[in-house]
């Protein structure tokens, strides 16, 4: 078990051992069970950062055509121009290409026709395509700009199915699709938080998210919220505090969420019990009359005003439809893709075996030729060993030609002093010897027996790749037929669009008839008191309902005993951490020049906490200089921690808009350019920082090349 993991039974033990006397073992562990389990966090990093390679947006202004076409850089990307000039609005177009979250301003909404983003995770490139004209559409693809652009001018994308990673025909469609290919590539997931229903007919309690676009704003610093660790409305369901949980990956982080949520949807419905109680002991008999009678005029007004709509404003089933059609459509493109790249890997195979088949053939060629070769030479050889003996064993006794006889004498001599017998000549050549001829056809046969092995090796090769593509020849068929097997996605998707229009009808007719509709929640407001009223005075289940209270305190007790545990399990599980976070900080806010912090501590509820001149103060006591430098601190040390500890989830990609301010005096507006500076000088290869800022004296903290310097009152696009 790793270091960041707790022991689900022993803790369900643990929890069991407390309330024993009251509860069963079974019951608690179906009370704390959690559908993905205690251990789902994990501080450890992906290894994985975001780096945004170009942005191009074009549009029309004034009649005439426009692109912004610019590449970015890892280290600061800088961009200084007048306040309203176009800065914030390029960090919004990215945030929108990113999130699917549009928050630009209105004008600009008006002549944006596309937008293409590449941006890159680790060696993984992508490009995310939005077409504005008309209702948001486009595609994240698995390549770079440049490719998109080609694909595009020679009318292919549509083509591309492989190397697109998701299509989108909605702005909510494009958030969801994002949120989703983020969540799964720095390991993020929803975390909640509690709130009351925005429904005035009920009494529960809803849950609410935090989606990607969440997270993102430890990404996008926006100018607003510099006062704030990490945005403004972070107070509200502990929204800034689940931030900093996930982008860190503390452990233990899902269990208290599911169980926090849980805990507080208990106490809900105790207090709605007791309400019960109360009203139906308050509420006397005399009254059911009259509020019957109130329900009823109230049903008839509810009745008389729908009646009157000629349009049926349910959508959640169509919602519902989408979204099943939708998780269709990816689930046959992924099977598609499969069954497409198992097609194309099997032939790809064949190609390589087949080219070593005949290079095979070509080397049994070349041993064949020479085996070939060498029985010739043998042949020769034993030709040359023949008719060697038979001229040696002849006896000449006369010249044939002038019938003079051969002496002894002369025979004698050539056989000592090689000269013949016939002619008187003497011979300078050297009798081969009929050992050594034999010798030399033993070792011509040897070899060529070591070429025919060879060969027949070659043989059994050739017949053994000749026999692997036979087998993979095989296979080819029915992957083709598993991808023609997948279900195409053209009527699902042409389903889509209809859903799609018939909603934008809806939400188009909700907003004609919203004094309809305001009359209408009041009236379900007052029809859900009255029908509560008369159920209580109806049932008199008071001592039911305290029956139902017992056992739900109980319930609640026991979560609140184990999230007690488990935040002091957490406590220690996430000491390393903290304590390397706390000094990376405490570090860089001393580089920033701020020596009068002597120590910092991130505490229980994972608020940052400042000793500055021997006092303690949180981020909110902290002058607005002082917030910027520590807020700078605090981001750039999130991503040192994955940097220098392999700790955290941060993408390592931050954008800082608008940091100071033109009120802050010339010194620290020095100190600050220093700062940014030294931040580009330490870590330009290893994050990608963008800085959008009116004021002049930053021009130098980055190299030319990664700054877009404009004049006075001139635009940046």
């Amino acid at each position: 078990m790793s270091k960041n993991e707790i022991n689900y039974k022993k803790f369900i033990t643990h929890v069991h051992n407390h309330f024993k006397n009251d509860i069963e073992l079974e019951k608690v562990k179906e009370l704390l069970h959690l559908e993905e389990g205690y251990n789902k966090d994990s501080p450890e990093s992906l290894g994985r950062y975001l780096v945004l390679n170009r942005l191009i947006f074009s549009g029309e202004k004034k009649g005439s055509e426009f692109v912004y076409d610019q590449p970015f850089y890892t280290g600061i990307n800088l961009w200084i121009a007048d306040n309203f000039k176009g800065k914030s609005s390029i960090f919004k177009i990215i945030k929108f290409a990113l999130t699917g979250t549009e928050k630009y301003k209105p004008d600009i909404k008006k002549w944006i026709n596309e937008i293409i983003l590449e941006f890159q995770i680790g060696p993984d490139v992508y490009t995310i395509y939005i077409d504005k004209r008309g209702r948001d559409k486009g595609a994240l693809y698995t390549f770079g700009i440049e490719q998109f652009l080609q694909l595009r001018h020679n009318k292919k994308l549509d083509t591309i199915e492989k190397e697109k990673e998701f299509e989108f025909r909605s702005k909510k469609m494009l958030e969801e699709h994002m949120q989703q290919f983020f969540f799964e590539h720095f390991d993020f997931y929803t975390l909640k938080y509690t709130q009351k229903s925005s429904s005035k007919e009920d009494f529960e309690l809803n849950t609410a998210n935090l989606s990607w676009t969440t997270y993102f704003k430890s990404i996008y610093l926006e100018s607003s919220n510099y006062e704030y660790l990490f945005f403004e409305n972070e107070k509200f369901g502990a929204q800034g505090r689940k931030v900093f949980e996930m982008i860190l990956g503390l452990p233990l982080t899902y269990p208290i969420n599911m169980l926090t949520i849980q805990s507080d949807q208990i106490s809900e419905e105790v207090g709605k019990l007791r309400l019960s109680d109360k009203s139906s002991v308050e509420t006397k008999k005399s009254e059911k009359d009259k509020i019957s009678k109130d329900y009823a005029a109230v049903v008839e007004k509810l009745r008389k005003l729908r009646e009157g709509r000629n349009l049926k404003l349910d959508d959640k089933p169509l919602i519902e439809e989408y979204n099943k059609i939708q998780d269709r459509v990816t689930e046959n493109r992924k099977k598609g893709r499969a069954a497409n790249e198992a097609y194309q890997a099997a032939k790809e195979k064949v190609v390589p075996i087949e080219l070593e088949v005949r290079n095979l053939q070509t080397d049994k060629r070349k041993v064949d030729a020479e085996i070939n070769r060498l029985r010739k030479h043998e042949l020769n050889v034993e030709l040359y060993q023949e008719a060697g003996s038979f001229f040696s064993n002849l006896d000449i006794k006369v010249c044939p030609h002038c019938e003079t006889a051969v002496t002894e004498e002369r025979k004698e001599k050539e056989f000592h002093q090689h000269e013949c017998s016939l002619c008187g000549e003497t011979s300078t050549e050297q009798k081969i010897e009929a050992e050594e001829l034999k010798a030399k056809i033993e070792k011509i046969k040897e070899e060529r027996a070591g070429y025919e092995v060879k060969s027949e090796e070659l043989q059994k090769s050739i017949e053994n790749e000749k026999q692997k593509v036979i087998d993979l020849k095989s296979q080819i068929p029915g992957l083709y037929n598993d991808v023609v097997a997948v279900p195409g996605i053209q009527e699902d998707q042409k389903r889509l669009e209809e859903i799609e229009a018939r909603i934008e009808v809806i939400n188009g007719e909700r907003k004609k008839q919203k004094k309809l509709f305001d009359q209408e929640e009041e009236l379900i407001q007052e029809r859900g008191i009255l029908k509560f009223r008369l159920d209580n005075i109806e049932e008199e289940k008071t001592s039911d309902n305290s029956r139902r209270i017992e056992e739900l305190s109980l319930d609640k007790a026991i979560l609140t005993y184990a999230l007690s545990e488990l935040e002091k399990k957490r406590i220690q599980l996430n000491e390393d951490t903290l304590t390397k976070l706390e000094s990376l900080i405490l570090n860089e806010i001393r580089a920033f020049g701020l020596n009068s912090v002597s120590e910092i501590k991130i505490n229980n509820k994972y608020e940052l906490v400042l000793t500055q001149n021997g006092e303690r103060e949180g981020f909110n006591d902290l002058t607005e200089g002082e917030k910027l430098r520590v807020k700078l601190a605090f981001y750039l040390s999130l991503i040192q921690l994955d940097i220098e500890y392999n700790l955290g989830r941060h993408p390592r990609f931050l954008i800082f808009d608008s940091p100071g301010s033109e009120e802050m005096i010339e010194e620290h507006l020095r100190g600050l350019s220093d700062i940014l500076k030294n931040v580009n000088e330490r870590f330009k290869d290893q994050l990608q920082i963008f800085i959008g800022s009116a004021l002049r004296e930053f021009s130098d903290i980055t190299e030319a090349e990664k700054a877009v310097i404009k004049a006075k009152n001139e635009f940046i696009f």
